[in-house]
């Protein structure tokens, strides 16, 4: 088996840190400071270890409360559901600031003569992704059952972003961002919402909406016999990715619904109020500027 949202999170959040990186590096070049490299690489490596022992903290802390596993799992799919969904659509409003940001923040260090301010820097902005993909993987986790498969898959995400971000910066190609980040935030947005939908459906099971006559807590249809969502392979991919379930209540297909129709309302909002913001997707115009002066001489 293969999890697709755990390979599109990892791979989708490291490009964004590999970017983020890339404008650092790029920066300090452009105005002579090559020497802050090395703080560079401090702060990122620290952000990297950070992100990691997170992960762990996580896994081991949910780990300990198995009386509350349900619980615990339904408000942790529900909340990363809501920050992946603000994540994406932050995303497409301010990406175009990005780089100017970072470059402001560079240069009042510079001038400032802080002496660990880019290392922060660096760390800050790094552990941003490393921890946002820590609590999007939890929701993963309480969502699939296979350890062994979303490990390999976001490997696989890991290294095919690491591979796309060496293309990117060294070797001069040209890679269509503005299609890459899109199709990855379809993908994410269904997957969020079916999340989202997963973590009611576990508050569901500990009674926190009522009983099972209360018309939220009622089966709007039933297709196990068709496709399981726990014995099919077929109906745990499904379940994994866009939050498929046999046996729907209706304040879970309520939800979907609503959260479905509220995101694209909000991303149609932001793609026509500016001008089609899509099609100017600025992280693309960032990497064009940046490629040659981080080009390997």
């Amino acid at each position: 088996m293969f999890s697709l949202a755990s390979f599109l999170i990892t791979m989708r959040e490291t490009i964004e840190a590999a970017l983020i990186i890339g404008i650092l590096l790029a920066y300090v070049k452009k105005v002579d400071h090559r020497e802050l490299r090395r703080d560079i690489w401090i702060g990122t490596v620290l952000a990297i270890l950070t992100s990691i022992g997170s992960a762990l903290i996580f896994y081991f802390v949910l780990g300990s409360f198995e009386q509350y596993e349900e619980i615990i799992e339904g408000i942790a799919m529900i909340l990363a559901a809501t920050i992946l969904t603000w994540v994406i659509i932050w995303m497409m409003r301010t990406s175009k600031d990005i780089k100017g940001n970072l470059e402001n923040k560079i240069e009042m260090t510079i001038k400032t003569e802080q002496r660990f301010g880019l290392v922060f820097l660096a760390f800050i902005s790094v552990v941003r992704e490393g921890i946002e993909t820590v609590l999007f993987m939890t929701g993963v986790i309480a969502t699939e059952s296979d350890t062994f498969t979303i490990i390999w898959s976001s490997m696989a995400g890991i290294a095919v972003s690491i591979v796309i971000a060496v293309i990117i910066f060294w070797s001069g190609q040209n890679i269509g961002l503005k299609q890459f980040f899109t199709v990855t935030s379809i993908f994410l947005i269904i997957f969020a919402g079916g999340m989202f939908a997963h973590g009611l459906h576990e508050l569901q099971e500990v009674g926190w909406f009522g009983s099972e006559s209360f018309f939220f807590q009622q089966t709007v249809w039933d297709t196990s016999h068709i496709l399981n969502d726990s014995t099919s392979e077929i109906g745990k991919f499904f379940r994994a990715l866009v939050g498929y379930q046999d046996k729907p209540t209706w304040l879970e297909l309520i939800s979907y619904v609503t959260y479905m129709i509220g995101v694209i309302t909000a991303v149609l909002l932001i793609v026509f109020s500016k001008g089609k913001i899509i099609q100017d997707v600025p992280i693309e115009n960032q990497i064009e500027e940046i490629k040659d002066e981080i080009t390997l001489q």
